[in-house]
Order: structure tokens, then C-alpha cells, then sequence
């Protein structure tokens, strides 16, 4: 497996050492997780904090009524963990699926903090990059609760373009708020737009 991706991703934020990238590589397991199969489930006590090294996966909750609703997509470069339920030992709410065959790179909370506590580009990164991402989630809900469908659908085209190709039309409308009648309204309008 390609672990390449992972230490791209610190070395944006710091540079790590060839010791202490073996090391810090050592702290993961391996998993491949086949298109529909789970990485987990609600009510289960997530064990690995999953780092998508290839395919896409979408994190989802079940509400009272027994609909499902997404609440982000991570594909490459993106970790997809329940830290705090890892934390506290409680069970999560959240179901993490994949949308195609994914190559994760998993971690424990106990390799993690032994990380923290070793390697310097390890916490360095972390302390970085773990408030942007739970900030870039926040406001994308907010988003998604105040802006047009066609707003959403742009923003998304905009910013992460690769969604609309690999993740089925129904998950995309359910991600926004929106039926999926709608994105399909909205892709015409588009492209009348545009030619």
C-alpha cells in the first residue's frame, strides 16, 4: 500500500525526519475496506481513527425516522475518525461506508498519543490541521442550511469538483438538503449557462 499520501500530508504542515516517518508509519495498520462494507458503525466503540489512503467513503448518521443523513465525504488525504468517542470509549452515532474499494491506513488512540508525545512533526501537524478540518465541517453545515440548491451545488462543484464524479447523485442530494430532482435541475441550468 501506497503510505506516500500520509506523509504528504505532515510534510504541508512540517518536515519529518526518515526516522521519524518510519516510525510514525509503524503506528498504523492497514485495512482494505471493499465498496458497501462499513470501516464502522453506529453504536460500536470505533477502535481505529481511519485515514483514507485511497477511495472515497461517506460518514453518515441514522435519525428517529429511520433516514439517513450525510455528513461529509472523505476521500484521499482525509482522516474520518470519532476521536472523541475513541477519547471517552463511548459508542458513536456515525456509520463510515465506502463508496468504492478504500485502502485505510487506521490508528489507535493509544499509538496516536504516543505519536503525539514522539514525534514533533507528528504533534505539529495535528495541532494544526485537526481545529481547520472540525472548523471547515462546522461551517459546511451551516452552509448547507442556508444556502440556495444551487449554491451548495456550485460551492461543491467548486471545491471539490472530484465528488461529482465518483459519489452517486442520490448521496450528493441527501449531503446538500436536497432532493435529487433538484440536482438534476440544477446541472441543466448549468449547462445552459454555459454553452
Amino acid at each position: 500500500m501506497n503510505t506516500d499520501i500520509l506523509l504528504e500530508e505532515i510534510r504541508k504542515v512540517s518536515d519529518i525526519s526518515g526516522d521519524d516517518a518510519a516510525k510514525f508509519l509503524a503506528l498504523f495498520k492497514h485495512f482494505s475496506v471493499k465498496k458497501g462494507d462499513h470501516f464502522y458503525r453506529a453504536g460500536e466503540v470505533p477502535r481505529y481513527s481511519p485515514f483514507i489512503a485511497k477511495g472515497c467513503m461517506r460518514k453518515y448518521f441514522i435519525n428517529d425516522e429511520g433516514e439517513e443523513h450525510i455528513v461529509f465525504f472523505a476521500e484521499e488525504g482525509w482522516f474520518a475518525g470519532e476521536l472523541q468517542c475513541m477519547r471517552t470509549g463511548t459508542r458513536t452515532e456515525m456509520y463510515l461506508q465506502a463508496l468504492e474499494d478504500c485502502e485505510i491506513l487506521g490508528i489507535t488512540l493509544e499509538n496516536a498519543e504516543w505519536g503525539l508525545n514522539n514525534i514533533p512533526a507528528y504533534k505539529r501537524w495535528f495541532d494544526i490541521t485537526y481545529p481547520l478540518t472540525h472548523n471547515r465541517i462546522i461551517q459546511e453545515a451551516t452552509r448547507l442550511k442556508s444556502d440556495t440548491p444551487e449554491s451548495l451545488y456550485l460551492r461543491l462543484l467548486k471545491s471539490r469538483p472530484s465528488l461529482i464524479l465518483r459519489v452517486p447523485q442520490h448521496h450528493i442530494a441527501n449531503y446538500l438538503g436536497i432532493r435529487t430532482e433538484t440536482i438534476s435541475r440544477v446541472r441543466k441550468k448549468i449547462a445552459r449557462s454555459i454553452s
